[in-house]
């Protein structure tokens, strides 16, 4: 069902993903997800495990934040980050490449959900981040390779369902593989910008990647 954007909402707002779709499996389709507000529980950014997922000292605009209603983050808790073809994505954690794809080109104009390129990175406590639309032939990384925090993985791109609006998607899962539903409330400890009322990242403001 399509949506109708509002006076003034950026499209990619509007970006649709489909909920039922597992990422990386349906393990624990067996059991509910709860509600996206009830799992948007964000602790003190002073003590996250997590950095932006750019290098120090770029800023970039979030476009979209988590449980967005009109968007395709409404039962997602992830960020989509402004981000031009080409830009740094750097890993915002510590951790083993689960899963690449990057053969899919910068057309931003998909109408298959989940076809864009991506890496997938299991954190050593079995989180899982996910980093999305990157560009074609961009990732620097490999399946089974150990990355640090901060170290480059890929290129931002514009593949996938973008509505022509290049951007890093960025999400947390509670494990492997990947389930929608079953994901992380997550902030960043070197994030200079402000944060909403439950402490998350504020959709339209600029963060600033500080080091740490």
């Amino acid at each position: 069902m399509m949506l109708l954007r509002p006076p003034g909402m950026s499209a990619v707002m509007l970006l649709l993903i489909p909920l039922s779709v597992c990422i990386g499996g349906c393990g624990r389709a067996e059991r509910a997800p709860l509600p996206c507000m009830e799992r948007a529980v964000f602790d003190d950014p002073a003590g996250s495990p997590y950095v932006l997922p750019y290098p120090v000292g770029a800023s970039y605009r979030l476009a979209q934040s988590y449980c967005y209603p009109y968007g395709g983050h409404r039962d997602q808790l992830a960020y989509d980050f402004d981000m031009p073809i080409g830009s740094d994505v750097v890993a915002a954690r510590a951790g083993v490449v689960r899963r690449v794809r990057e053969d899919l080109p910068d057309t931003g104009d998909s109408r298959e959900a989940g076809q864009h390129n991506n890496i997938l990175i299991e954190h050593d406590d079995g989180t899982v981040a996910f980093y999305g639309h990157l560009k074609q032939n961009g990732v620097a990384v490999e399946v089974g390779q150990r990355v640090a925090q901060g170290q480059r993985l890929a290129a931002s791109g514009n593949s996938g369902n973008t509505l022509g609006e290049p951007h890093l998607h960025f999400g947390v899962y509670q494990s492997w593989p990947a389930t929608e539903g079953f994901d992380v409330a997550v902030n960043f400890r070197n994030a200079e910008g402000p944060l909403d009322e439950r402490r998350g990242l504020a959709a339209g403001a600029v963060y600033k990647a500080q080091p740490y």
